[in-house]
């Protein structure tokens, strides 16, 4: 009877990981359209594994909804039991393909960071430095990644890729150091022209005021020059009146009277008396 009981049980609990395995199903079956909806299913009811935000956020993927596999990484990550490190790497390659570099390299530094010898995610860090333009950073992964699997397919063409950064780095290097230089002179060029400019100016201001004085001098010569022959006109024209003033004065003795006729006698009493 135990046996029995056992075998129904058993049986159940197959026929219900049947029941949640149909989206992992169309996922290994490579069938993500299919898959994407039954697994969100199972994920909103709780019957879905652990395994089923990798999957989803794979099938999400595989269909080019980047922005939504990332989502469905972000939930798996915060879920209890799930498999940080995988869901965290994944994550990362979405990003990746977004574009989104710096997000990608938090993603991967996360899947690196939970598993040292998960060197996957340490190369394709690198690829994600180099795409944001972090060079020193890329390096120094590249190398870390030739140093921790030696026997990699693709050891040359990694090696290449870190020869041809050191160049790169160098060159960029040398360039920023011919660019502070000649950013240097330009500014003392500039300094020098404003230097130049300030003396100009100071001479057009003095050049301007000599200009000023010798104006003023000129009208005050002028008006000197000008009240002069005023005072000369003012003085011929005076000479000019007494001229004729003494011209028609009566100054012919033989027209005054010489006889005693009509003089007064003083000496005689007044008769208002």
């Amino acid at each position: 009877m135990k046996k029995i009981f056992a075998l129904v049980i058993l049986s159940s609990i197959l026929t219900l990981l049947s029941a949640q395995s149909l989206g992992e199903s169309a996922f290994k079956e490579n069938r993500p359209e299919e898959a994407i909806p039954l697994l969100e299913e199972e994920i909103q009811k709780g019957t879905a594994s652990v395994q089923a935000y990798n999957f989803l956020g794979l099938a999400y993927y595989q269909t080019a909804n980047f922005t939504k596999s990332v989502e469905i990484f972000s939930l798996g990550l915060r879920t209890a039991g799930t498999n940080k490190k995988i869901l965290a790497y994944n994550q990362g390659n979405a990003y990746f393909a977004l574009k989104q570099y710096d997000q990608a390299v938090k993603s991967y530094s996360l899947a690196y960071g939970a598993d040292p010898a998960f060197t996957k995610a340490l190369l394709n860090r690198a690829n994600a430095y180099l795409m944001a333009d972090e060079l020193k950073s890329s390096l120094a992964d590249y190398q870390s990644y030739i140093l921790s699997v030696s026997d990699d397919p693709q050891r040359e063409e990694i090696q290449a890729m870190i020869e041809a950064l050191r160049k790169e780095i160098d060159r960029r290097e040398e360039d920023a150091k011919f660019a502070a230089l000649e950013e240097e002179r330009l500014r003392e060029e500039a300094e020098r022209l404003e230097e130049e400019l300030k003396k100009q100016k100071e001479e057009e201001e003095r050049i301007r005021e000599e200009e000023r004085k010798k104006r003023e001098a000129e009208e005050a010569e002028q008006r000197r020059l000008e009240e002069e022959r005023r005072a000369e006109e003012a003085e011929r024209r005076r000479k000019l009146l007494e001229d004729v003033a003494n011209s028609l004065q009566q100054t012919d003795s033989t027209n005054m009277s010489a006889g005693t006729e009509d003089l007064i006698d003083y000496d005689q009493e007044s008769e208002l008396d």
